[in-house]
């Protein structure tokens, strides 16, 4: 597993009934072969974290690396 990072965006000039803002990720597809952008809204984050804590045996052997945790602690990105 590689570190991503997940950016969250603010709408600025939004319509009166838009999202204040929405989380950016970049990502590499292994079945597609290929990276993709994804804006995931706060509601998604909010059901994809629930998802992820309520079925943790399928996150078996997702941890960081101690290189990703060194990165994340010196507040750098890529």
């Amino acid at each position: 597993m590689k570190l991503g990072k997940l950016s969250y965006i603010y709408n600025l000039y939004r319509h009166h009934a838009a999202n204040k803002g929405y989380y950016h990720v970049l990502v590499y597809d292994d079945v597609e072969r290929r990276y993709e952008n994804l804006i995931i809204t706060d509601a998604e984050m909010d059901a994809i974290r629930a998802r992820a804590q309520k079925n943790p045996e399928d996150l078996v052997g997702l941890q960081p690396t101690w290189l990703d945790r060194l990165i994340g602690a010196l507040g750098g990105s890529w």
